[in-house]
């Protein structure tokens, strides 16, 4: 979590200088004074420790979003290593949620990221990876790309011949991209520009 030690004449100053720098709000941050208060000639010493649940805090962010937009609906989260998964499940909203192209679950994903991170130091902490699924759309989706890449691969290993696939979005480039990335014989790269991006599958040479 965000930390950070602070010099000012009172609390008062230390508060508002740490939820304006380290970009969380007030209720978040636990203050540890050290030094006594401040005099004319001495600031007060205080510690400020970022004191919330990340994860808890994505959820609750997926839970107020489906209340705000009246979707009937409730949010499941899994942690694995510093991954963290939430699945929506919903009656009839699933597709409103995930959006032409993935668009809206993919900035839902963003969003929710960017808010569980806000917590970590990413000077010193790695901070964790967010994933956001509805109704298994993106799990099975996930699976039929890392299926494309085998079968992609497979074929510039054997031909020797490079592979231009569809336009896809940021996300759906990097399962390719990883799937193969420990390949022997063939690698991957991107071109185009935003929205025409699209990854090539080409043969390693010899000296690779």
């Amino acid at each position: 979590m965000k930390q950070k030690k602070y010099f000012g004449k009172s609390l008062q100053e230390v508060e508002k200088l740490a939820v304006l720098e380290l970009g969380v709000a007030y209720d978040d941050l636990y203050f540890d004074v050290i030094s006594p208060d401040g005099t004319k000639d001495e600031e007060m010493e205080i510690e400020v420790i970022v004191d919330a649940n990340p994860v808890k805090k994505g959820k609750d962010f997926l839970e107020k979003f489906l209340q705000d937009a009246n979707i009937y609906g409730f949010v499941e989260r899994k942690m694995r290593d510093n991954v963290v998964e939430y699945s929506i499940t919903t009656e009839d909203a699933n597709g409103a949620l995930i959006g032409y192209n993935s668009q809206t679950l993919n900035a839902l994903q963003l969003i929710t990221s960017l808010i569980v991170n806000q917590y970590f130091d990413r000077d010193n902490e790695t901070g964790l990876i967010v994933k956001v699924d509805v109704g298994d759309y993106r799990k099975s989706r996930d699976e039929k790309l890392e299926k494309l890449a085998v079968r992609v691969g497979r074929e510039v290993a054997r031909t020797k011949i490079p592979v231009k696939l569809r336009y896809m979005n940021a996300y759906e480039r990097k399962i390719i991209h990883n799937k193969l990335s420990t390949w022997r014989d063939v690698k991957t790269h991107s071109e185009g520009v935003e929205p025409r991006r699209y990854i090539v599958v080409e043969p390693k040479s010899a000296d690779e």
